[in-house]
């Protein structure tokens, strides 16, 4: 019968053929780069080694400095790099102090954005990079700062071309800043015309505060923005004090998520799932008039065993149904808060991972960086189509 697997010692013959082929490869490369550097070396002083020339300020070869070992996706390249007397040699391909190629860095911002702690890093990329490639927490360190760069490019961004029908704002509360405060995230959302969701606004503060909001949503209107039709947010007023100082023409919606939870948290837990599917049918009535009535319907029925959740669910009535002004097809996206709710939803899966941020201004570029990874997936509105429409009415 013949033999189906290799023998084991095929097997080792295997494995060190490829090793070899490993470290020809990686020879190879070193050979390709090494000649590179010294083509370079040649163009700048004019002549190839050692020929002569008539220059009245002669340049001369230095030999080389120590080798060192530049890390790739390939593994560690061994490089020396040529030097000159008489002269600077700044390298295109390679500059002075490079450990690394850039397509790692990039490699490693992608492996932080899908999930991989800093502290991992080194162990993880020891068996790709080898035992001598620079890598440490400093290192990482280092090359996620990046991300504060482009944040901060994105932050001074003109928004004169940008026009949001529709935007989600929230105060989003992560684990960041020293141990005995609690900084908040302020966020804000848009859909385009095209009902296409963007991150429109991103900063920290110390607490959801209407002078908080309104720094951020001053510095929006500095840089070009126009007023949106609608606005969707919590019952904090802060918010909305903000909001009508800033942009008083906007349309104010406030979030059925937020005030169910508001509503629920006055009742017993027995009475819960049955509650819930009531403000459902609330919000899922066909018109104004009917939410109306099954609202002060359903505060009746809690008003003599629970008046503070009659009382809640009464609050602010006109503003939780604003949706009712706008096409039908869009509703569901219009009630409440859900495109920051669920973008943060999946934000914390790769927060929690790293336990406490240092500071609230790491928090905001790092968590910028995230929900940009995020924004690849968001889809459109619902009703995206009927945006136009909209605008016709209000205007």
């Amino acid at each position: 019968m013949n033999q189906v697997y290799p023998i084991p010692t095929e097997l080792a013959n295997r494995t060190a053929r490829l090793a070899e082929l490993e470290q020809l490869c990686r020879l190879k490369i070193a050979e390709v780069l090494q000649a590179y550097l010294e083509s370079e070396a040649d163009e700048l002083i004019g002549r190839r080694r050692y020929e002569r020339t008539q220059d009245t300020v002669p340049v001369y070869r230095n030999g080389h400095d120590p080798e060192r070992t530049i890390s790739t996706p390939a593994g560690g390249i061994p490089i020396r790099r040529p030097r000159l007397r008489g002269t600077t040699f700044e390298s295109e391909v390679l500059p002075k102090h490079a450990r690394r190629l850039p397509s790692l860095d990039a490699t490693f911002h992608k492996l932080w954005l899908e999930g991989l702690a800093q502290r991992d890093f080194e162990p993880a990329l020891r068996a790709l990079l080898g035992t001598d490639a620079p890598l440490s927490a400093s290192t990482i360190g280092r090359v996620n700062a990046q991300f504060r760069s482009e944040f901060d490019a994105w932050k001074m961004r003109r928004l004169e071309h940008e026009h949001y029908a529709y935007i989600w704002a929230d105060g989003v509360h992560l684990g960041a800043g020293p141990g005995d405060e609690r900084r908040v995230l302020l966020v804000v959302i848009g859909a385009d015309l095209q009902g296409k969701k963007h991150l429109v606004g991103l900063d920290e503060a110390m607490a959801e505060s209407e002078e908080s909001w309104r720094e951020v949503l001053h510095d929006l209107k500095v840089r070009g923005l126009r007023s949106p039709q609608l606005a969707i947010a919590d019952g904090a007023g802060g918010f909305w004090n903000a909001l009508a100082a800033i942009y008083p023409h906007a349309k104010q919606q406030r979030c059925w998520l937020h005030k169910m939870r508001n509503v629920l948290d006055k009742v017993p837990e027995k009475l819960k799932p049955e509650m819930h599917r009531a403000m459902r049918e609330i919000w899922t009535s066909a018109s104004r008039a009917e939410a109306v009535s099954k609202v002060e319907s359903l505060a009746r029925s809690l008003a003599k065993d629970y008046p503070k959740a009659a009382a809640c669910l009464r609050d602010d009535v006109d503003r939780m149904l604003t949706y009712f002004s706008f096409p039908k097809e869009s509703w569901k996206s219009l009630r409440t808060t859900n495109p920051i709710e669920s973008t943060f939803a999946w934000v914390r899966l790769r927060t929690n991972a790293m336990k406490r941020l240092r500071s609230g201004s790491s928090a905001l570029y790092l968590v910028f960086k995230l929900i940009e990874r995020q924004a690849i997936s968001w889809r459109r509105i619902c009703g995206h189509k009927t945006i136009a429409l909209a605008q016709e009415n209000v205007a």
